[in-house]
């Protein structure tokens, strides 16, 4: 009897019956700024208005496996919705959605159409102030689990959707495909215990258990990043590498003469200077950089007057720096003469000037990819 009730229920609610408000992202993404759902028992009430001004501490999103319609006498949606999206604010909520909803795109257009499965989160409804739930109602301590497993996710599904953007699928590994099917499955896992946080409250032991199960699995989730990302990059290589050879402007110590050669699983930096005033004329300082050990890399502008400049600045991972050799001859200025050096040292950082901010981009592209493949 229970199935034969959500069949023909489902069939209703799905059917023409229903009011004009179609609850895709498109339309929703409109009503998140001037109106809203207040859900009261088993029906929703659509608020025209902010959401950002009215005083809920939970907001859901509804998520159904196919596209459903809401209108003042809709009732029953909540007994046909595969999953829930929750969270502090309609703002959040509705980020998360849209982000979580990138990613499904990604994942299908990277695996297939047919890959990602009917928990979808293409046909959401909302967002929906949920009244019932107040600011200090989790005696179980369930509410604030499951929202540090879903920040954990949100993080791990942001990080993750460039490398289906960008990667090859020829390059995705069982075990790659294996990692970011925990990801998907985590995504619905959580959507569908919030689902049923909001169904069950009370039933807090069940609900606990439901909670110690699937917390490996965004646990795993989140270790897959950096593996993922030594497989499929989040950025592609770029197309030219012109600016690998360049030259950066050195004030008074002349012209600084760069080349960027790839040595194994290191980029090597040689810098020669020529030019000025003769105190650096000669000199040549060759740096290299493990991509394994590669840090934070930063792009700034500089000014030099009407000059610009971008300085692409590359942090090392390891403390000791990167291995640099320095080499000069004995050079003799106006005001005084230099000694011939060499010697082995290390440098903290690295940066490297380009004239255009395209040149700037590639070598951060650049250096971000073999940084994540580590080779």
């Amino acid at each position: 009897m229970c199935l034969f009730f959500l069949a023909f229920l489902w069939t209703f609610l799905c059917g023409a019956a229903l009011g004009q408000t179609e609850a895709s992202l498109g339309a929703q993404h409109h009503a998140s700024y001037s109106s809203y759902y207040v859900c009261k028992g088993d029906a929703l009430q659509l608020i025209d208005g902010d959401p950002a001004r009215a005083d809920y501490a939970k907001w859901q999103v509804w998520l159904y496996s196919q596209s459903v319609h809401v209108s003042p006498s809709s009732l029953g949606l909540a007994y046909v919705r595969w999953g829930v999206i929750q969270g502090p604010s309609s703002k959040a909520v509705m980020e998360q959605t849209a982000a979580y909803q990138q990613f499904e795109r990604a994942y299908t257009s990277f695996f297939g159409a047919n890959a990602w499965g009917r928990l979808t989160f293409s046909y959401p409804v909302g967002p929906i102030a949920v009244s019932e739930l107040g600011r200090g109602d989790d005696p179980y301590g369930l509410i604030s689990r499951i929202d540090i497993l879903n920040h954990q996710l949100g993080s791990v599904v942001t990080e993750l959707r460039p490398s289906l953007v960008n990667g090859n699928p020829t390059q995705a590994t069982a075990p790659v495909q294996q990692y970011l099917e925990q990801v998907r499955n985590s995504m619905q896992d959580v959507a569908r215990f919030y689902d049923k946080l909001s169904r069950l409250p009370t039933q807090g032991s069940y609900l606990g258990q439901q909670l110690a199960r699937l917390t490996p699995g965004v646990n795993q989730a989140a270790s897959a990043v950096p593996k993922v990302r030594a497989m499929l990059p989040s950025v592609k290589l770029p197309v030219s590498r012109n600016w690998m050879t360049h030259t950066e402007a050195a004030g008074s110590e002349g012209i600084v003469h760069v080349t960027i050669t790839e040595m194994g699983s290191s980029a090597w930096v040689r810098q020669t200077w020529t030019g000025g005033d003769g105190s650096m004329s000669g000199t040549e300082i060759i740096t290299i950089l493990p991509y394994q050990d590669i840090g934070d890399l930063d792009i700034r502008m500089l000014s030099w007057g009407k000059q610009q400049r971008w300085s692409l600045s590359i942090q090392p991972a390891n403390p000791n720096g990167f291995p640099q050799s320095v080499k000069s001859p004995e050079r003799t200025t106006a005001r005084r003469t230099y000694p011939a050096v060499d010697l082995k040292t290390s440098e903290k950082f690295l940066d490297l000037e380009f004239s255009s901010p395209s040149e700037a981009q590639d070598a951060y592209t650049y250096f971000l990819y073999h940084k994540e493949r580590g080779l």
